[in-house]
């Protein structure tokens, strides 16, 4: 779990990275604001979500949209553009390669697709050592939730060949995907996954058809869009994909991580290929070749918006949190990230490339 910066530590840039401790970031270099704003004054500025409307992704960016033409110099009108696909790869590629690296388009695209990358999927043609980061607002864990319906109510029920069989809706490129196939492959459950989903939103109309008994999504967006469901117990969380329970899930005594592998090296498979990259999920790039005055206003622009009183304050009224990373921060988790032990990539590789139902 990611621990907050201190404010005045931030003020002479540095940031609490997990497992580097205090971590000095690059000074910030100064930019022409005059020529910025010139730039920027009667443009639109394009956040492209690589999810479907009215999911945990679409949400943040829509809040983060209100409130960031304010701080861009030139004030540009800001809006959403949805581009759902792939777990949000369709988006990245758009932004890497097609769209104008002028800084009036900015990607939110999944950290988890990294993983794509890492094994060289066929439809990644981005690389993620080189997007410009901007910010994350908040680093997330993933739950395994089902429907009150099946019955279950503990994890171990999945357990082995008797185990009893769920059906969850996966979204390709994301670890609303590769956390199932993970579960599976690695601790032996009994899991079902129906892949090709654009969104969360459409898995949980799913979950409420009978189509899928359930997913793996974060706290953090299913208590924005289903609050309701899990106080009710309409559905059950089975497990938490990390490594020390999270503070604030109304669930108690909801297994973590450690206490549902069963060997280090399945603990080490989960972590790398569920928890690692969701310290940078949400992540809001810049396509390489921006100009870097542009690209450090929007940086700018990014960090005084998420501590804006006004959207935080939206942010809290639609149960949105922010505990932001900025720039360089999370650039260093990326390449720490892609510079995982060789063993660990080799067996992610083998399990995550296993087919899964379309």
């Amino acid at each position: 779990m990611r621990l907050r910066p201190l404010f005045g530590l931030v003020a002479l840039g540095l940031s609490l990275v997990p497992g580097w401790g205090w971590a000095a970031q690059a000074a910030r270099p100064a930019f022409d604001e005059k020529a910025v704003a010139s730039f920027y004054r009667g443009k639109t500025v394009r956040i492209v979500v690589g999810f479907s409307a009215g999911g945990g992704y679409d949400q943040y960016s829509r809040v983060i949209a209100r409130h960031l033409a304010k701080y861009i110099p030139g004030n540009p009108a800001v809006i959403v553009d949805n581009m759902p696909g792939v777990g949000s790869i369709i988006a990245a590629n758009h932004v890497y390669n097609a769209a104008p690296k002028d800084g009036t388009v900015i990607g939110n695209i999944s950290g988890p697709i990294v993983l794509e990358q890492l094994f060289a999927a066929p439809s990644v043609q981005f690389d993620m050592g080189k997007f410009r980061y901007l910010a994350v607002p908040i680093s997330e864990s993933y739950m395994l939730i089902v429907t009150k319906r099946t019955g279950i109510t503990k994890f171990d029920e999945l357990r082995g060949e008797k185990g009893k069989q769920v059906t969850l809706g996966g979204i390709p490129g994301s670890t609303v995907e590769h956390a199932p196939v993970l579960v599976k492959e690695v601790l032996n459950t009994n899991l079902k996954i129906v892949s090709g989903y654009k969104g969360t939103a459409d898995v949980r109309l799913a979950m409420d058809s009978g189509e899928v008994d359930g997913f793996f999504n974060t706290w953090t967006s299913s208590k924005v869009t289903s609050l309701d469901k899990m106080k009710s117990g309409e559905w059950v969380v089975l497990a938490q994909l990390c490594e020390k329970p999270m503070k604030d899930l109304i669930v108690p005594n909801v297994p973590t991580i450690p206490m549902i592998a069963r060997s280090e090296e399945q603990r080490l498979l989960l972590k790398y290929g569920t928890s690692t990259p969701n310290d940078f999920g949400k992540v809001y790039v810049l396509p390489p070749g921006t100009p870097a005055d542009r690209a450090q206003a929007l940086e700018v622009a990014f960090e005084r918006a998420m501590k804006d009183k006004e959207l935080l304050a939206e942010a809290e009224k639609g149960r949105l949190e922010f505990d932001p990373l900025i720039g360089n921060a999370v650039h260093k988790l990326v390449t720490e990230f892609l510079g995982m032990p060789a063993d660990v990539k080799n067996k992610l590789q083998t399990v995550l490339k296993t087919p899964v139902k379309k």
